[in-house]
């Protein structure tokens, strides 16, 4: 029986004289058999072993740049998060000029993976928020006591915030270690439900060692968080959503340590492919990114696409809500939800400290522009 295959399109740049199938046929067998092309086995060819160029297509005005469509069996990856990685962009992404443009899995493999567990709708329903974007934010900075975070976190929940996560190098340092830091602000954050009626989630940051990092996520459900802040280039592509699932756990997943991935224009993987529909097909929740206009680099289009990623339809798979930070303030909450629409988690950190010094003050004024953005958003579309 032959097994199914799953498509992935590499945008490739030439760095020799060679013609573009030669370049192709290296990523079929650099990705799979890793042998001379005279050492392949005749069964290999005929069973499919070796990737097999689809299609390939030069690019409209960039007579260098090709996209070049290959498939790959199945079983090679295995439904294995590193198993796929490896197929996808192993050996080959220690070349130059080749970049992930588009991956296709088979519905087969997308049921394996499994996707978000709870998806917008599924987090919308818990927190009961329903017609506009959740309003997020990250606790800053590092090197506060873990009462001081605390404190912060207690008023972002009485101003009405609906997730705030830890800033991404919050983990297990002395002066807020993890599971004093945890404890005290679920303390702090079921005490502000309880007074206001609202609800407010909490994601503690997931980046200990290997023996610490199942116990940061047992503690963070012990405690009564409703998901984590994954890091996967950090702490492994397969660990964080693993262990969110054993744990009945929402993942947020953080971009940190993954530029390299994207940021050359003819290597790597567009930030749609990695932030967007891996991470998506892994199991976030919500995925956290760079929008443009902030303090990063992203381009307007870039962060479309990869919004686009999370949200558009995909097998049976549950949408993930974008989330658009690095920089963002709360003057520009009315164009981030023009831009993204309401299945989004718009992400204020360092702003929210600029504004007051009181928490909630800047928790309510980031709420009021958010409700009045969606209100205006109505009125033109209606």
């Amino acid at each position: 029986m032959t097994s199914p295959r799953f498509h992935v399109t590499y945008r490739i740049t030439p760095d020799d004289s060679r013609p573009i199938e030669a370049h192709a046929k290296d990523i079929c067998i650099e990705e799979t058999v890793e042998i001379p092309e005279d050492c392949v086995p005749a069964g290999h060819w005929k069973a499919g072993i070796v990737g097999i160029v689809e299609n390939i297509a030069e690019r409209p005005g960039t007579p260098t740049d090709y996209d070049v469509r290959i498939s790959y069996r199945t079983d090679i990856a295995n439904d294995a998060i590193p198993n796929l990685l490896n197929v996808l962009f192993g050996n080959i992404s220690i070349r130059r000029g080749i970049k992930i443009v588009d991956l296709q899995l088979t519905e087969a493999q997308l049921k394996a993976f499994g996707g978000p567990r709870f998806g917008i709708d599924g987090l919308r329903r818990d927190l009961n928020v329903h017609g506009r974007p959740l309003a997020t934010t990250a606790i800053k900075p590092l090197g506060l006591s873990s009462k001081e975070l605390a404190r912060l976190c207690g008023g972002y929940a009485r101003g009405g915030l609906d997730v705030i996560k830890d800033d991404h190098g919050l983990i297990d340092q002395h002066f807020h270690p993890f599971e004093e830091r945890v404890s005290r602000i679920q303390e702090e954050i079921r005490a502000a439900n309880a007074k206001t009626g609202g609800i407010t989630h909490y994601y503690p940051m997931i980046a200990g060692r290997f023996d610490q990092v199942e116990a940061h996520v047992a503690y963070a459900k012990s405690a009564g968080c409703y998901g984590v802040l994954v890091p996967p280039m950090l702490i492994g592509p397969d660990t964080g959503f693993h262990l969110a699932r054993k744990y009945d756990l929402a993942v947020m997943t953080h971009p940190t340590f993954t530029g390299t991935h994207f940021h050359d224009p003819r290597h790597g993987m567009t930030p749609a492919i990695l932030l967007g529909r891996l991470f998506r097909i892994f199991g976030a929740d919500i995925s956290v990114f760079p929008n443009s206009g902030g303090r990063f680099t992203f381009s307007h289009e870039e962060c479309q696409d990869l919004a686009s990623a999370l949200r558009e339809p995909l097998g049976g798979l549950k949408g993930c809500f974008p989330s658009p930070a690095g920089g963002m303030t709360i003057e520009k909450v009315g164009a981030m939800v023009d831009a993204f629409g309401t299945d989004t988690a718009l992400l204020i950190g360092g702003a929210l400290l600029r504004y007051s010094p009181d928490p909630e003050v800047s928790a309510r004024a980031f709420r009021t522009a958010l409700e009045a953005a969606v209100a205006a958003r109505k009125e033109t579309v209606q």
